[in-house]
């Protein structure tokens, strides 16, 4: 099977939004053989997917910041990452104070945060938002009449794991630690409260949104190495995050882990959890290798092998990354690339290229 390439602007286009930019651009609009739906499950199951999954064209995306208006006393659930607006500080929902910075195109925690002194006193001092002040069923109801596209994937992005969220409310990563190794059972403790709290978010934003995906994001290491031992993890955050892993499949729903960091360590790990897709540091971590290695039991949010972001690429240089990566991480399905910096007409010849030489891949297996 040879599919055509369009040229760009021709034939059928739809509209597609990047992830941060927020910028519309027109793509192909291919004559697909299955769903766009049906398909990115069969890709994240690895159960024969027709085609790659383009993020921008195949997914609508939810960040926390999008599903709720400021809440009590003008509380906030975080900054839109495509905003272009000043540094300014701001209250979560647990009320830490988090400090957005457009030089860093994020928020980091402002410096001397720390709603609890003592992981002892978690209980008294951490109060879980409940959210019935932030005006989510508005918000949804609004999305879903004016925005929502029943063709694609719906995603949403919501909070910290359980080690980043006990990073949050210590105030630093190293509290965080701490904690663990002197509390462990205060701290286990905490996990099994975040846990059942997070389990209870995902719950009511399934009853507002016609969810796919969820991420959740839960660091384990730095660029250096890993925060804590295997032993570590498995002792304290094994259990809560399979337990939020294994509630999102109960749900007949697919479940991401962004995890920074070196974690090479905590791949046999990653696979006893079982999430449908990994989101590493290419950076850092082995990416190829551990398709290669884990290929049949994890998905990969990897980016186009040796892309550089903004980089001037020629048409030829453009097919021949999407082609290396193709090979590297299509087979067997479970690659939902996750390419950033493209101009319009770049995301154009990437996805045209992307499409059909991962259809053409699929169909001559």
């Amino acid at each position: 099977m040879k599919l055509e390439r369009p040229a760009p602007g021709t034939g059928k286009t739809k509209k597609a939004t990047t992830a941060f930019g927020k910028i519309d651009v027109d793509l192909p609009d291919f004559d697909k053989p299955i769903s766009i739906k049906e398909n990115f499950y069969r890709a994240l199951k690895h159960q024969d997917p027709c085609w790659v999954p383009f993020t921008p064209f195949d997914m609508q995306e939810r960040h926390m910041t999008h599903l709720a208006d400021k809440g009590p006393e003008g509380y906030f659930l975080g900054p839109d990452l495509s905003w272009k607006c000043d540094r300014f500080t701001y209250l979560d929902p647990f009320g830490n104070s988090w400090t957005f910075d457009p030089n860093a195109g994020g928020a980091c925690m402002t410096y001397g945060t720390r709603i609890c002194d003592d992981i002892l006193k978690w209980e008294e001092q951490v109060k879980f938002p409940d959210f019935h002040e932030w005006n989510l069923e508005e918000r949804a109801e609004r999305y879903m009449k004016e925005e929502y596209d029943p063709e694609r994937v719906m995603h949403i992005d919501i909070y910290h794991g359980p080690y980043q969220a006990l990073a949050d409310v210590l105030g630093s990563f190293s509290d965080a630690l701490e904690a663990m190794f002197v509390e462990p059972e205060a701290t286990r403790a905490f996990f099994d409260r975040f846990t059942d709290w997070m389990i209870w978010l995902m719950e009511k934003l399934s009853s507002l949104y016609p969810v796919d995906l969820f991420t959740i994001h839960d660091d384990w290491g730095t660029e250096k190495d890993a925060f804590f031992s295997p032993a570590m993890m498995e002792d304290l955050l094994f259990e809560p995050t399979k337990k939020m892993i294994d509630y999102v499949h109960s749900k007949g729903k697919l479940y991401q882990f962004h995890c920074c960091g070196r974690v090479d360590k905590f791949m046999d790990a990653f696979c006893e959890l079982g999430p449908d897709l990994m989101q590493l540091q290419r950076r850092v971590n082995d990416l190829p290798k551990y398709k290669e290695l884990y290929g049949d039991k994890l998905g990969f949010s990897a980016g186009l092998e040796g892309y550089i972001p903004r980089k001037p690429y020629t048409h030829d240089e453009l097919i021949k990354l999407v082609r290396d990566s193709a090979d590297i991480f299509a087979p067997n399905g479970g690659w939902v690339p996750g390419i950033y910096g493209l101009s319009p007409a770049q995301m154009w010849e990437v996805y045209s290229e992307l499409y059909c030489y991962s259809s053409e891949m699929y169909a001559n297996k």
